[in-house]
């Protein structure tokens, strides 16, 4: 064991004796990583997400997710960053004494539902719900509408989270629009040139006339509604152009025109009836005379007759 033990102090004499530079690399890696070591304490140690002036000192900014709770007072270091609390957040490296509030989805009925959360470094995003869409910018949207529901024309271009649906037009083979469209014309047609069934054919313009006390004495030609709605709306009123609408099973437009406009009747009624326009077609000034005096709103009914017939309007048709 003493034997042992003298061999190897002897060995190692022998080998710094003979070979002094030996420990050197080492002695050089130690050195190596303790400069290194130094240099990285150092950098953290300094402003990573840049500075800002306060009281004449250059204060370190508060990383994403975080905010100021103490300014420093003596170096950029000696301030103070705690975390934004839940329900807020900082995106950015800052110098805040308070975090962003996230944004609200909204209310049950504005049809919005959150894409992704809200994080101490990033806002809340927002999507419409399924079968809904609003048309401005994502993640901007307050209300969104429910899509257009296409009939058996087919989808041209389906629903998006930014744009309604668009329906392929009736073409084509003779669709019932089209029947009903060509009935109408032969039927002005046959009143025009003094037809004996003339008779059958004004039964055919005031169907169910026993409602309204006042019938019309000429057939009427449809015309275009588009630069009359806003006169034509002020005359209808709300409560009336409502009841029409819910003839023609539009509760859903009655809802939309009610969020996209609050509390004005006004915009309520001509938005509605620029609707209802719409979905009628080109009849849509006969149909509306005409249930209009089946409601016994005649004097309405007489107004708007007014409007979209002049007595010189060449639309209007002349008795037999």
């Amino acid at each position: 064991m003493v034997s042992s033990r003298k061999f190897s102090e002897g060995l190692l004499l022998f080998c710094v004796f003979f070979f002094p530079n030996a420990v050197s690399p080492v002695s050089t890696e130690l050195n190596v990583r303790h400069s290194s070591q130094e240099k990285l304490r150092v950098k953290r140690q300094g402003c990573q997400d840049g500075t800002y002036e306060h009281l004449g000192i250059n204060c370190c900014k508060c990383a994403a997710g975080q905010r100021v709770e103490e300014h420093c007072t003596k170096s950029a270091n000696d301030g103070k960053c705690v975390y934004c609390e839940n329900g807020t957040y900082n995106s950015e490296p800052n110098s805040k004494e308070s975090c962003e509030i996230c944004t609200s989805c909204g209310p049950e009925n504005a049809n919005l539902e959150q894409e992704e959360a809200c994080t101490t470094i990033k806002d809340r995003t927002c999507r419409c719900k399924k079968g809904h869409y609003c048309n401005t910018a994502v993640g901007t949207c307050k209300i969104c509408h429910p899509c257009t529901r296409c009939s058996s024309s087919g989808v041209k271009e389906h629903c998006t989270a930014t744009s309604d649906a668009v329906c392929n037009e009736e073409s084509g083979g003779l669709s019932g629009g089209a029947v009903a469209g060509i009935v109408i014309a032969v039927l002005v047609f046959l009143a025009a040139l003094g037809i004996v069934f003339r008779k059958k054919i004004l039964g055919f313009f005031k169907r169910d006339t026993s409602n309204s006390p006042v019938p019309e004495n000429n057939p009427l030609l449809p015309v275009e509604m588009g630069p009359h709605i806003v006169e034509l709306a002020e005359i209808i009123g709300w409560k009336d152009m409502r009841q029409i609408a819910l003839g023609c099973q539009m509760a859903n437009s009655i809802e939309n025109v009610k969020l996209s406009h609050p509390n004005d009747s006004e915009m309520w009624t001509q938005e509605l009836l620029s609707k209802w326009v719409e979905r009628k077609g080109r009849p849509a000034s006969v149909e509306l005379i005409t249930t209009l005096r089946k409601m016994r709103k005649n004097t309405k009914a007489d107004k708007i007759k007014e409007k979209l017939y002049p007595i010189d309007s060449p639309t209007q048709c002349s008795s037999a």
